[in-house]
């Protein structure tokens, strides 16, 4: 059976992948889910003129709880035996290095948009799923 990576973020559509592998968990296909969720580093910004190195963790820590809650919330409720991930850094590289360290088979993310309206943070999204694809090892797939 299958162990998922499921990387979470700020969207609520990200919960769309989480409903995913809760999905393959109850049909058999998956034995554990690992959610992560990926801060890009505060120390980049001009935060760091204003506030200590740990202060920032912290920062970043907490925007990680908030963004990983309702995600954590889906899966106890479903019964599913899961891990929770924390990091920071570039987000494509360390969701394949995450997946990679907890020994999945599979990473699950939603896919983005083609909204139109949306056309900016479609982009992105989509260079991160192509980045991804890119440099994992381990096969990735996109839920709509």
């Amino acid at each position: 059976m299958l162990k998922l990576l499921v990387p979470v973020g700020h969207s609520t559509r990200s919960l769309q992948a989480v409903r995913h592998a809760i999905f393959l968990y109850r049909e058999r296909c998956a034995s554990e889910i690992v959610i992560v969720n990926v801060q890009p580093p505060l120390e980049a910004t001009r935060l760091e003129a204003f506030h200590p190195l740990d202060r920032l963790r912290r920062i970043e820590h907490e925007w990680a709880e908030g963004e990983l809650s309702q995600a954590k919330r889906i899966l106890q409720d479903a019964g599913v035996k899961y891990t929770v991930a924390m990091k920071v850094g570039p987000i494509a590289d360390t969701i394949a290095a995450c997946a990679a360290e907890n020994g999945c088979d599979e990473i699950v993310v939603v896919a983005p948009r083609r909204d139109p309206l949306h056309v900016l943070r479609s982009v992105f999204h989509r260079s991160i799923l192509d980045r991804l694809v890119r440099i994992s090892s381990i096969p990735v797939t996109a839920v709509r």
